[in-house]
C-alpha cells in the first residue's frame, strides 16, 4: 500500500505507541515466516492499520513475545506474533502491491518495479490470490477503471478516487468475512478514497513534471505547489474534510473492543496531521522495513 496511514505520536499514551509498534513489528516479522525476509520490505503503516482493526473486530488479542529484531539484535522488544488474521492482511497487501507495480510499470514510473513484481513478488502474489480471489478479481476490475480514467484525462476526484477506494472495501470484505458489517466497508472506502487523493497531492510536481495523469493538475496549468495550493485552498479544504468526515462517521460505528486508543488516534488525529503535511508541500517518506518511521 501507500504508507499514509499514519499515527500521531505526539497524541498518543505510551501504552498505545508500544502496541502499535508490537503490531507493526510482529507484521514484519510474519512476513518473513510467510513470504520470505526479503518481502519483510513491503511492510507498511496501512496494512499495520488493517490488521489492527482486524484484530479489533475479531475481539482477539494479539499475542506478544520478546524477540530480538534484524536490525537491532542486541536489543529485545515486544513483538506480535503471527496468526491467521495477520496472515490474511498478508495476502491482502501482497495483492496490492502487484497491481501497484503493475500500474508503476504502465506508467514508466521506477526502475526495477518489473523485477521486484517478476521475481521476488510472483509467488507470493498467486499464492494471496488463492486465499483472496474476490480481492484479486476486484483490484484487477478497479484498475482497469483507473486506468480508463486516466486516459480520458478525468478531471472529476469521486470518479477518480472511486476505483481504489472500491478495492479497499471489496478487500475488506473478503478479510474480514463473516465480521464484516457495512460500516466496516464505509470506513475502508473513504480511507481508499483519503489515500487516493493524498497520494496524487503527495505527487503533484513529480506528475506534472513527467506528464503523467494525476485528478488535480487534470485542466489545470500547474505553476508549482505554492500557486496551487493557493488557487484551490477552498476547494482541497472542503475535499480533505469531506473525507476525514466520512471516515471519522463509518469508524463510530464500528465496535472495536480491543486497541480502541491505537486505532483512535490513526482516525482522529493521525490521518489530518498527514493531510496537513501533505498539503503544506512536505513529504512523508512511503515506509518500509528499512526506513520505518517506528523507533526501535
Amino acid at each position: 500500500m501507500f504508507g499514509y496511514v499514519l499515527i500521531d505520536k505526539p497524541d498518543m499514551f505510551v501504552k498505545d505507541f508500544a502496541m502499535y509498534r508490537a503490531f507493526y513489528c510482529g507484521y514484519c516479522k510474519s512476513v518473513g515466516k510467510k513470504c520470505s525476509q526479503i518481502m519483510r520490505f513491503t511492510t507498511n503503516y496501512d496494512i499495520t492499520f488493517l490488521d489492527l482493526l482486524l484484530h479489533s473486530v475479531y475481539g482477539r488479542e494479539k499475542q506478544l513475545d520478546n524477540q530480538v529484531c534484524v536490525l537491532n539484535p542486541l536489543r529485545k522488544k515486544t513483538i506480535g506474533l503471527r496468526d491467521e488474521l495477520t496472515d490474511r492482511c498478508i495476502d491482502a497487501n501482497n495483492i496490492l502491491l502487484h497491481y501497484k507495480l503493475r500500474d508503476d510499470i504502465l506508467d514508466k514510473s521506477g526502475a526495477g518495479r518489473g523485477f521486484i513484481d517478476k521475481v521476488v513478488l510472483r509467488r507470493h502474489y498467486k499464492k494471496a490470490c488463492k486465499n483472496l480471489p474476490q480481492s484479486d478479481r476486484s483490484c484487477a476490475e478497479n484498475y482497469e477503471r483507473l486506468r480508463k480514467l486516466e486516459k480520458e484525462n478525468c478531471a472529476e476526484l469521486d470518479a477518480a478516487a472511486d476505483p481504489f477506494a472500491c478495492m479497499m472495501r471489496d478487500i475488506g470484505e473478503e478479510v474480514f468475512a463473516e465480521k464484516y458489517t457495512p460500516a466496516i466497508g464505509d470506513l475502508l472506502y473513504n480511507i481508499g478514497r483519503w489515500v487516493y487523493l493524498t497520494d496524487a497531492m503527495d505527487d503533484l510536481e513529480k506528475d506534472a513534471k513527467s506528464k503523467n495523469y494525476n485528478p488535480f493538475l487534470a485542466g489545470y496549468a500547474f505553476e508549482g505547489r505554492e500557486k496551487f495550493i493557493a488557487d484551490k485552498k477552498e476547494e482541497l479544504d472542503f475535499i480533505f474534510a469531506a473525507s476525514q468526515k466520512a471516515i471519522m462517521e463509518a469508524f463510530d460505528k464500528i465496535t472495536t473492543p480491543l486497541y480502541e486508543g491505537v486505532l483512535t488516534n490513526i482516525i482522529w488525529y493521525g490521518l489530518p496531521a498527514a493531510t496537513k503535511t501533505i498539503i503544506g508541500g512536505n513529504k512523508i517518506a512511503k515506509k518500509s522495513l528499512f526506513n520505518s518511521g517506528i523507533e526501535r
